[in-house]
C-alpha cells in the first residue's frame, strides 16, 4: 500500500488552499495516483483535506470516479482538517499513523512558483499512461467522434461559428459528432463507453479532457486552446506528451 497525500496548498501562486474545485482536478488526482500504483504495483489511497471532498457535488464525483478504476487499485480518505501548510498536513498524517508522501511536477516546475520537490516526481508516470477500460464494454459500430466545448471556464471556451466549421469538417469526412458535454448528469460511466470506442476526441481544457486521456491515446486526442488565453499546466504536459493543440 502506497499512501499519496494531495497538496493541501495551491501549487499556483499565493497562499490559498487546493480544493480540487473542478472534475478535472479530481479525475486528474485519481489518475495520476493509479499510475503510480501500476507501475509500482501496489494500492495507492490517496488522502484529501476536508476541502475537497465536503460540498455534495465533490462526494458524488468522487464516488463515480473511483467507479471508473480497477478494483483495489486506488482509494481515498478524506481528513477533517485543511488549508495546512504541507509539512504540518504530513505531520498530521503521521500522526494519525499514515507516511505519506506529496507528489510534485517535474516537466511544469516553472508554471508553479509553490511548488518543490518531493519524494515523487510523478509527470513521468504521465507519458506513457496506462489506459483504462470500461467495464461491461459493448463496441460501438458507428464511426464517431466526440466533442466538448462547454468549459466552466469562460476564458477556454471557443467562438460558435469555428465549432460550427469543425462540426461541419468532421461531418463531411463522414464522421458522426457526438456532444458529450450536453448533459452534465450523464454519469462517468457511461462516458467512458463513448470515449473509448470514438475514433477522436476533440475539444477544449476542461474535466471531459481528462476523462479523455484516461480512455484514449494522446495522438487521438485534439485539444482548441485560445492564443493569449489561460493555459494549465495539464495542457502544457498534454501537448508535450502527444495531444495536438490547436491555437485559435
Amino acid at each position: 500500500m502506497k499512501h499519496i497525500a494531495l497538496r493541501s496548498k495551491s501549487m499556483r501562486a499565493g497562499d490559498r488552499p487546493y480544493t480540487c474545485p473542478g472534475l478535472g482536478d479530481r479525475l486528474h488526482e485519481a489518475f495520476k495516483s493509479f499510475q503510480y500504483g501500476a507501475a509500482h504495483k501496489t494500492k495507492v489511497t490517496m488522502h484529501l483535506t476536508s476541502d475537497k471532498y465536503g460540498k455534495p457535488h465533490k462526494k458524488k464525483s468522487w464516488a463515480e470516479i473511483m467507479d471508473l478504476f480497477p478494483e483495489n487499485s486506488i482509494d481515498f480518505k478524506v481528513w477533517d482538517v485543511c488549508n495546512l501548510p504541507e509539512n504540518e498536513w504530513l505531520k498530521y498524517l503521521e500522526d494519525q499513523g499514515i507516511k505519506a508522501d506529496l507528489c510534485w511536477y517535474k516537466d511544469t516546475k516553472h508554471m508553479h512558483p509553490n511548488d518543490f520537490e518531493t519524494a515523487i516526481e510523478i509527470s513521468k508516470y504521465l507519458k506513457n499512461p496506462v489506459l483504462l477500460e470500461p467495464s461491461e464494454l459493448k463496441m460501438m459500430d458507428s464511426k464517431y467522434v466526440t466533442v466538448q466545448w462547454n468549459s466552466t471556464d469562460p476564458a477556454r471556451n471557443i467562438s460558435s461559428l469555428l465549432i460550427d466549421n469543425i462540426h461541419g469538417d468532421l461531418k463531411n469526412k463522414g464522421y458522426e459528432v457526438v456532444d458529450i458535454g450536453e448533459d452534465p448528469t450523464t454519469p462517468l460511466s457511461k462516458l467512458s463507453k463513448i470515449l473509448y470506442n470514438a475514433k477522436y476526441h476533440i475539444g477544449v481544457d476542461s474535466g471531459l479532457m481528462h476523462l479523455a486521456m484516461m480512455y484514449k491515446k494522446f495522438k487521438d486526442i485534439i485539444i482548441y486552446n485560445k492564443v493569449g488565453g489561460f493555459v494549465s499546466h495539464h495542457l502544457v504536459r498534454a501537448k508535450k506528451n502527444g495531444v495536438k493543440i490547436v491555437p485559435v
